[in-house]
C-alpha cells in the first residue's frame, strides 16, 4: 500500500461516501466501522484516542467489532478517519448504508430514549401515589397532599407528553386517514386519564389517574419495543445482506492495482480479492482454486471449493489463504446479492392479505371499544362519576387490540428469517398460508433434480452432415446458437464457445432455439423421438439441425444432486406426492425418477403440458408446489400455489416465483411446508389468546373490578405472550 490518503480516498468522492453514511444532524455525517484486530477495551481505546481529533462522536463496540462514528465533511475526510484507524494499527471496513435502516436505527434509539423516561417518571409517579390511596390519604396533612399531587402532574407530564407522544401521532395520522386503528383507543385513553387528572390537581380533590396514564405508556412502550426488536431479528437477513454488499474493489490495470468505487467497474474488468476480502460482483474465476465463504448467500456453513471458471457471487468471501483474479460479469443492480435483497425488501414492504384482514378486524375492534367505554362511562355514572371514569379508562386500556395486530405479523417476519437462514427466501409473504397446505410437489429434471450444468458426455454426427462438419465444428455451432442464455443446456456447451457470428436468435420455450450462424439457418432442440434412442438411458439427447435436417446429436447427462433422494423422501413423510414432469426423453426421466425415488413421473411434455397437469391436479382438491428453473417452467411456476424457483439468475427474473432457493442444495425446500404449518398453528393461537383474553377482561372492565393500572399490566403482558409465542419456532435443519 502507499500512503493511507491514497488507500481510502475514494471513500471521499460524494456518490460514495453519501452510500455510506447518513446525514445525523447538525451537518454530521454518520458512517459504521468494522475494525479487524480490535480484540479487548485497550484497542478500542488506542482507537479512541487516534480518532478523537477527529470525529465528532465515536462509539465502539468491542463485541461486535465495531466502530459508529459522527463526523463534520467540513472539517475531516472519511479517507482520514479511515488512515487514523490504519494508522492505530487496525483495518477498518466499510459498511454498505441502507437509508430505511439508518432511519430505523435512529428510531431505535428515540425508542429508547422515550422508553426511559416512561420507565423513570412511572416509578415516581407510583411512589407519589400511593401515599394518596383509599385511607392513608386522611392522615396527610393537606398542603403535603398538594405537594403530591401537584409533583404526579410535574413527574406525568414528560412520561405521558414526550415517552407517549409517538401513540397521539399515529392516532391523529389515523383519523386523518378516516379510519380507527388501535393507537386511537390507546390516546383517548391518556389523554382522558391525563386531563382529568390535571384539571382535578387544579380543582383540588378528585382521583387522579397519572399512576394508571404512566404505567400505560411505559409496558405499553417496552411490549412494543420487544416486537420491534423481535422484528429486527426476524429480518436480520436482510441486514446482513445489505451490510455485506461492497462498495469498492481492487482492479487490475496495466499501472498496476488501484482502488475504485464499485460504480467505477465494467464488465470483463479483472479484479483482485485479497483473502478474508468479500467478492465486490458476480464474476468468473480465473486461478485455479478459491476457497469461499457463501454463507450468507445460500446458508452453508462450511467453505466450498471453487475452480477456474466456475461464477463467483458477490458477497461471498475469500477465505483462502491468497489473492484470487475474477473477471466482472453482473454489475450492481443485476448481481445475485443484489437481487437476493430486492426479493427481500419487496417481502418487507408485503402485508398478506391474512394480515390485512386481521388488521379491518382490529379497526373494527377499536370502534368496538370505544363505544363500550362510552357504555360503560354512561352506565356507571347515575352510580358514581368517579367510577364511571375508572371503568371507561379500563375497558379502553384492557382491550387494547394490540394482542390481535401481532398474531400475524410477528410469525410471518420469524418464519421467513428462520427460512432465510436455511436458504429459501421468501419473495411473497402470503404464499406461507398456502404453503401450509401442499399435499403435492411437483419438480422440473434438468437443473432442479439434477445438478444446475450437465456436461456433452458424446457428440454423433447424423445423416444431415456434409463434408468438412466435425463434432468439434457442431459444438461450435451449438455453443454460438445457445450464448446469451444462461438456462443448464446452454452452460453445457459454453467450454465449446469459439465466438462464431450469430444473428436472428429465435428461442421458443420447450421447443429449442432457432438462429443463423455465419449466414446458414440452424436450430437446436430436444430430440423428437425419430431418432434411435441413445445408448446411455440416463443420457438426455438434444439435435442440432441445418435448414431443418438433423446434423448433430448431444449426449448430456447431468448427474442427480446428491440430496435429492434424501429431499424427496422427506417430503413424502410429510404425506407429499411427489412427481417428476419434464420436457426430457421418456429414458432419462424414468432412470433419474428411479435413482431418487419418485413413483410419479411424465416425460416429453411441452410447458403447456405441465400447466394442464397441474390445473388437473388443483381440479381434483390438490395443494401444489412446483419446483424448477424459472425457463422453461414459467407457465408452470405462474399456475402453482406455490412456485419456487432454483438459484439460477433467470429463475431470480421469474415474477411468478414465490420462494427462492439460494444455495446448491434441495434440503432448505424440505423444512418449507413444516415451518409454514407450524406458523399457521402459531397465528391461530395467537388469534385465538387475543379473543379468550378480551372476552375475559372486558366483563371485569365493565363491571369496575379492574383498576386502570391492572388493565394497562394486564394488557401488555397478553401483547407480550403474543409475541413470545410468535417467535417460538422449532429448529428445523435444512
Amino acid at each position: 500500500m502507499t500512503s493511507a490518503a491514497a488507500d481510502w480516498s475514494v471513500y471521499d468522492r460524494p456518490e460514495l461516501r453519501d452510500s455510506v453514511s447518513a446525514m445525523a444532524g447538525d451537518g454530521l455525517r454518520e458512517v459504521l466501522l468494522g475494525i479487524d484486530g480490535m480484540h479487548c477495551a485497550s484497542c478500542a481505546a488506542s482507537i479512541e484516542r487516534a480518532l478523537a481529533p477527529l470525529a465528532a462522536q465515536v462509539q465502539i463496540d468491542v463485541a461486535a467489532r465495531t466502530a459508529q462514528l459522527r463526523f463534520d465533511p467540513r472539517q475531516s475526510s472519511l479517507s482520514a478517519l479511515l488512515g487514523a484507524i490504519e494508522a492505530a494499527g487496525f483495518k477498518p471496513r466499510v459498511f454498505a448504508q441502507d437509508a430505511s435502516l439508518n432511519r430505523d436505527r435512529r428510531a431505535a434509539r428515540e425508542e429508547l430514549a422515550r422508553i426511559g423516561v416512561a420507565v423513570l417518571c412511572a416509578m415516581q409517579v407510583m411512589m407519589l401515589a400511593w401515599p394518596t390511596y383509599g385511607r392513608e390519604a386522611s392522615g396527610i396533612m393537606a398542603p403535603m397532599l398538594a405537594l403530591l399531587r401537584w409533583t404526579q402532574w410535574l413527574l406525568a407530564t414528560p412520561g405521558v407528553l414526550y415517552a407517549g407522544w409517538p401513540f397521539f401521532v399515529h392516532a391523529a395520522r389515523s383519523l386523518r386517514a378516516r379510519r380507527v386503528d388501535m393507537d386511537v383507543p390507546i390516546a383517548v385513553s391518556l389523554a382522558i386519564a391525563y386531563g382529568v387528572s390535571a384539571w382535578r390537581v387544579l380543582a383540588g380533590g378528585g382521583e387522579l389517574y397519572f399512576d394508571s396514564a404512566t404505567m400505560f405508556v411505559m409496558l405499553l412502550s417496552g411490549a412494543r419495543w420487544l416486537e420491534g426488536r423481535s422484528r429486527g431479528v426476524a429480518t436480520g437477513h436482510l441486514r446482513r445482506l445489505l451490510g455485506a454488499r461492497k462498495l469498492t474493489a481492487t482492479r487490475v490495470g496495466a499501472a498496476g492495482d488501484e482502488t475504485v468505487a464499485l460504480a467505477q467497474i465494467a464488465r470483463d474488468d479483472i479484479l483482485r480479492i485479497a483473502p478474508g476480502e468479500a467478492v465486490p460482483v458476480d464474476g468468473r474465476l480465473l486461478d485455479d482454486d478459491a476457497e469461499l465463504d457463501e454463507a450468507l448467500l445460500s446458508g452453508e456453513a462450511r467453505p466450498v471449493q471453487r475452480h477456474a471458471g466456475a461464477t463467483l457471487l458477490a458477497g461471498s468471501l475469500n477465505v483462502g489463504a491468497t489473492a484470487i483474479r475474477v473477471r466482472a460479469e453482473a454489475l450492481g443492480h443485476d448481481t445475485w446479492l443484489a437481487q437476493i435483497t430486492a426479493v427481500l425488501n419487496r417481502a418487507a414492504r408485503e402485508r398478506p392479505p391474512f394480515q390485512q384482514t386481521l388488521d379491518r378486524i382490529a379497526g373494527v375492534f377499536s370502534l368496538l371499544i370505544l363505544g363500550l367505554a362510552a357504555l360503560t362511562a354512561a352506565l356507571w355514572w347515575p352510580l358514581s362519576p368517579e367510577h364511571a371514569l375508572s371503568a371507561a379508562l379500563a375497558v379502553l386500556v384492557a382491550s387494547c387490540p394490540c394482542a390481535l395486530s401481532l398474531a400475524g405479523p410477528l410469525a410471518f417476519a420469524a418464519g421467513s428469517g428462520r427460512l432465510a437462514r436455511l436458504g429459501v427466501l421468501v419473495a411473497r409473504p402470503r404464499v406461507l398460508g398456502r404453503l401450509a397446505a401442499v399435499d403435492t410437489v411437483i419438480f422440473d429434471k434438468t437443473g432442479t433434480l439434477t445438478r444446475m450444468q450437465p456436461v456433452v458426455e458424446d457428440t454423433e454426427l447424423l445423416g444431415g452432415a456434409r463434408a468438412g462438419d466435425s463434432a468439434a465444428r457442431c459444438l461450435a455451432i451449438a455453443a454460438a446458437l445457445e450464448r446469451p442464455f444462461t438456462h443448464p443446456i446452454a452452460l453445457a456447451f459454453r467450454a465449446y464457445d469459439r465466438q462464431l457470428p450469430v444473428a436472428a436468435l429465435h428461442s421458443v420455450a420447450g421447443r429449442g432455439i432457432s438462429g443463423r450462424v455465419e449466414d446458414v439457418a440452424y436450430s437446436i432442440g430436444a430430440d423428437d423421438g425419430m431418432l434411435a434412442p441413445l445408448a446411455d438411458p440416463a443420457a438426455t439427447a438434444i439435435v442440432l439441425r441445418r435448414d431443418g435436417r438433423p446434423l448433430a446429436r448431444f449426449a448430456l447427462r447431468a448427474p442427480a444432486r446428491e440430496d435429492a433422494v434424501a429431499a424427496v423422501a422427506a417430503l413424502r413423510e410429510q404425506g407429499c406426492d411427489v412427481q417428476l414432469l419434464t420436457g426430457d426423453a421418456e429414458a432419462p426421466a424414468r432412470a433419474l425418477a428411479q435413482a431418487v425415488g419418485i413413483d410419479h413421473l411424465r416425460a416429453r411434455m411441452s410447458p403447456q403440458g405441465k400447466l394442464a397437469h397441474l390445473r388437473q391436479l388443483q381440479g381434483t382438491g390438490h395443494v401444489v408446489m412446483a419446483v424448477g428453473d424459472g425457463i422453461n417452467d414459467a407457465p408452470l411456476l405462474a399456475g402453482a400455489d406455490v412456485a419456487c424457483a432454483m438459484p439460477q439468475g433467470a429463475a431470480l427474473a421469474q415474477a411468478q416465483a414465490d420462494l427462492l432457493l439460494v444455495g446448491d442444495s434441495l434440503r432448505p425446500l424440505t423444512a418449507a411446508p413444516a415451518l409454514a404449518r407450524v406458523i399457521r398453528r402459531r397465528i391461530v393461537q395467537n388469534i385465538a389468546w387475543a379473543l379468550a383474553y378480551n372476552a375475559f377482561v372486558l366483563p371485569l372492565a365493565m363491571g369496575g373490578v379492574l383498576l386502570p393500572w391492572m388493565a394497562a399490566l394486564g394488557m401488555s403482558l397478553s401483547s407480550l405472550l403474543v409475541v413470545l409465542n410468535a417467535l417460538r419456532l422449532p429448529r428445523v435443519e435444512g
